[in-house]
């Protein structure tokens, strides 16, 4: 938890910093009816990840930590990139803020037992339950919607801003390392393709789009 909190020190708004930290220093699950559910401590959590193919599927445990950490780092990294080389204003602390917490519930979802690592049987998943105390400890809107749509275009929540796309691909991408690193079995990586109209919803909710449209009152008002 230490670490975490650490890498909590990247965001630059105190606020969004403050109540970071402030949900990690208190991780819990507010709704009383949870309570039921063990807390693994964040040091030793971890998840079972399956990827599936022709030749059939293949599970390996990864870590929770190293995930988010690899995953903060990703999404400094290619925030830099992306502004350097196309101009593109991503809100970075959204970013980094969304890699800190958007795994942290799985420490509800799994548990050590004499098998090795079970789920713990709640039946909401890590995502939905980040959502929910998100939401329920007022996180802004755009962050509770990044760890949203963590899951990509298949999940019941997609993208809708370059910072969602962006963070969707980061996590999937370090996932799939993860997945392979540890012995999983070779496997096709599925490639997600966007149409036209997606991208389309995607500029309309980006910072690069209201940058856009500000120069062009500006330009018209001159």
């Amino acid at each position: 938890m230490k670490k975490l909190i650490e890498l909590s020190k990247k965001i630059k708004n105190e606020k969004l910093r403050k109540i970071v930290v402030s949900f990690l220093k208190d991780l819990k699950l507010s709704n009383k009816d949870f309570s039921k559910y063990p807390k693994m401590p964040i040091e030793d959590a971890a998840s079972m990840f399956t990827v599936g193919g022709p030749g059939g599927s293949s599970t390996v445990e990864r870590t929770v930590l190293k995930h988010t950490i690899a995953v903060v780092g990703l999404c400094e990294n290619t925030a830099d990139v992306f502004e350097k080389t196309y101009g593109l204003p991503l809100n970075r602390d959204n970013l980094i803020a969304a890699a800190i917490m958007h795994d942290v519930m799985k420490v509800f979802e799994w548990k050590r037992g004499p098998q090795g690592l079970e789920h713990t049987g709640i039946m909401l998943d890590h995502t939905m339950l980040a959502v929910a105390e998100l939401y329920h400890r007022g996180f802004p809107e755009d962050i509770i919607h990044i760890v949203a749509s963590h899951f990509g275009e298949s999940g019941p929540t997609p993208p809708r801003n370059f910072e969602a796309l962006i963070f969707h691909h980061l996590d999937n991408m370090a996932s799939i390392i993860e997945f392979r690193m540890s012995g999983g079995a070779q496997q096709p990586v599925q490639l997600v393709l966007l149409d036209e109209e997606t991208l389309k919803k995607l500029g309309e909710g980006s910072e690069i789009q209201k940058s856009s449209e500000q120069k062009s009152k500006e330009k018209k008002s001159k």
